[in-house]
């Protein structure tokens, strides 16, 4: 009865996703939905990125759409692209549809089934989650117990089915890439995290860490083979876009890598030293120092990204696996929710395009009574600082 009542759930869960890809549409999507049309739909697999803009005969960038911009890593609209090829007909014809918010005021339906298939890249990554946490754990009910949290997790069922984001595509490589370490298998790990990279290049960060470990251990070939590898793979990866004007102008150096950066100490009139360098450095210290274990700093640096940044709500998606496994194991799940409500509070600090009124039928829901409160500034400023809080937390 127990084992039918756990995949009952898993069923509603996965009902849920579909549910709401169908019923909510955030602007984020067009690019995906654009990509796919180009990628998928016209076969435009190295050149997708110049159909935004591309240099003239006397040098200067042409801006041939204003309308959607490529801002992502290559695989982020490639990987999505490979799951659109059996419907590729499908996506030539109706990939521009979804470019702006215009659409969705002329719909008079709650649903369009349409949304659904270009959420699917992401809510099959969602999904594969299910099958990947789980081998995480030795125990069967924990296995059953991170199935659940993971079915369940708003942060995962939002960034998937609501906004249809390639940041939970992140996620499944970056917990692939934690699980390969636990198993041993070190090369794959750094390729995994190389490909997330490929993504967002937040997995970046991460590939210091795994050549702690074997440098500490005085493997120095194999320590150079696997910063090799992992660099090698984020370069051959970029290496196809690097002629184009437009991924070099809007996707690589783009504005959102700076983010982590912006809060810092001030020591000198123009000269910050950014928190999040200081963390991230004491989390190499203290895993070189052995203070702290791999999966630990693993957690903490993608948090330490996040802690200190006008982070956008997706991107803790990248770590709630993390969070799970913590939690799970250490029977503490005060965190967890704690997080949760933490995110909550940042989520409703966006307009209401990134939550509300991402329903198709957002006229019919009930206005943000948060956004009442005399108290909201601090409510968002209690929930920011939460996250900083935890950081500590986990570090100590």
């Amino acid at each position: 009865m127990k084992r039918n009542l756990h995949w009952i759930l898993i069923g509603l869960a996965v009902i849920i996703r579909i549910l709401l890809s169908a019923s909510t549409y955030h602007s984020d999507l067009g690019a995906f939905a654009s990509s796919g049309k180009y990628i998928a739909g016209e076969g435009k697999w190295l050149t997708f990125y110049d159909q935004i803009a591309s240099k003239d005969a006397s040098g200067n960038l042409v801006v041939h759409r204003d309308d959607v911009v490529f801002n992502y890593q290559p695989l982020a609209y490639i990987l999505p692209s490979i799951v659109y090829l059996p419907f590729n007909s499908v996506i030539k014809q109706t990939g521009e549809q979804f470019m702006n918010r215009n659409w969705v005021t002329s719909q008079n339906t709650p649903f369009v089934p349409l949304l659904s298939l270009y959420k699917l890249p992401m809510i099959l990554a969602d999904l594969a989650m299910l099958w990947l946490l789980p081998m995480f754990f030795i125990k069967e009910k924990n296995k059953k117990l991170a199935q659940l949290i993971w079915a369940f997790n708003p942060i995962a069922i939002f960034v998937s089915s609501v906004m249809g984001q390639v940041d939970i595509v992140i996620t499944l490589l970056l917990t692939a890439a934690l699980l390969s370490y636990k198993n041993k298998k070190l090369f794959l790990s750094i390729i995994l995290i190389a490909l997330s990279s490929l993504i967002k290049p937040i997995g970046l960060i991460l590939i210091p860490l795994i050549l702690i470990p074997t440098l500490q251990n005085k493997k120095y070939l194999k320590t150079l083979a696997l910063g090799l590898v992992g660099v090698g793979t984020y370069i051959l990866g970029i290496l196809p876009f690097i002629g184009s004007a437009s991924y070099r102008y809007y996707a690589l150096f783009a504005e959102q890598i700076n983010k982590s950066t912006y809060a810092g100490i001030s020591i000198a009139s123009g000269h910050d030293i950014p928190l999040f360098f200081i963390v991230y450095i004491l989390i190499l210290f203290l895993s070189w120092g052995k203070k702290i274990s791999f999966r630990t700093a693993f957690g903490t640096a993608l948090l330490s990204s996040l802690a200190f940044s006008h982070f956008h709500p997706q991107w803790l998606v990248w770590l709630t696996p993390w969070l799970i496994i913590y939690s799970i194991e250490k029977k503490n799940f005060l965190f967890y929710i704690a997080t949760l409500l933490c995110w909550f509070g940042v989520l409703f600090s966006f307009d209401e395009t990134l939550h509300l009124q991402t329903f198709l039928q957002s006229k019919l829901m009930i206005p943000t009574v948060i956004r009442l409160s005399n108290f909201f500034k601090e409510i968002v400023q209690l929930s920011r600082a939460g996250l900083v809080a935890s950081l500590f937390w986990y570090l100590k």
